[in-house]
């Protein structure tokens, strides 16, 4: 399947937030808004895994142009965050 003019490292990285924060949420959720909040922490926690990863030239484990590893500590980290302090 192919979306014309989305990047595949884009498609990846919003396929695994959502899987992330849909997990997340079956972990920790409470009602219906965490998750999109849960997806939304996980979609910016990839993010900053890419530019980290980018940035300290790591090659951990990659699926194309996505950092894996990097992007899943800092999208769990985030989300995890997000739960702690919203209580």
């Amino acid at each position: 399947m192919s979306f014309p003019g989305i990047p595949p490292a884009f498609a990846v990285m919003i396929a695994l937030g959502v899987i992330y924060g849909a997990l997340f949420h079956l972990l920790r959720g409470k009602n219906w808004r965490d998750l999109g909040y849960f997806m939304l922490m996980a979609l910016i926690g990839l993010v900053i895994g890419q530019i980290v990863g980018v940035l300290l030239e790591l090659n951990v484990l990659k699926l194309g142009q996505v950092h894996i590893v990097e992007g899943t500590i800092f999208a769990w980290l985030l989300m995890l965050a997000f739960a702690w302090l919203k209580g």
